[in-house]
């Protein structure tokens, strides 16, 4: 299924940081929590590190308008210094369809592209769209958690 533009949030940031810097840093679930720019993750469960698609992480959330809660990340991309993306569950259920990407790339003046994207079309649940706004994290909490990790990535060189 083809992401539909309406139903995603999508990024761009450029930086000098190393791009095998940046993604190492993500493949650590632990550093999610320290570098979330909407300040909803507060714990790691699960894994110590993403290897591969059909990895599995847990975290728990909590947004100032409701109670905390796990979610289980499904890792669904995963190429290393260039793509690392997943899809977050209940504990025991499928994901409802959201897509949190993380893709790296190299520009024409040989600078790093990271682009952040939150996809939300592949959401079905009616009750689920009924009872939230998508997506849950703003332009500006995506950026600063783009800028997070480009000090934190950087600070590890």
């Amino acid at each position: 299924m083809g992401m539909d533009p309406a139903k995603r949030l999508s990024i761009t940031v450029v930086t000098d940081a190393a791009i095998p810097l940046l993604f190492d840093f993500l493949t650590y679930p632990a550093n999610h929590v320290r570098i979330d720019g909407s300040r909803t993750l507060h714990a790691l469960t699960g894994t110590a590190r993403i290897t591969k698609v059909g990895d599995v992480f847990g975290m728990k959330v909590e947004f100032p308008d409701g109670p905390a809660y796990e979610v289980v990340n499904h890792v669904v991309a995963f190429t290393p210094d260039v793509e690392i993306a997943w899809m977050p569950a209940r504990p025991g259920e499928a994901p409802i369809g959201v897509r949190w990407d993380w893709q790296f790339d190299v520009g024409p003046k040989r600078e790093t592209q990271i682009t952040q994207t939150c996809d939300w079309s592949r959401v079905t649940d009616e009750a689920y769209l009924a009872s939230r706004t998508l997506p849950r994290v703003s332009e500006h909490q995506m950026r600063r958690s783009v800028a997070t990790l480009i000090t934190h990535a950087s600070s590890k060189s």
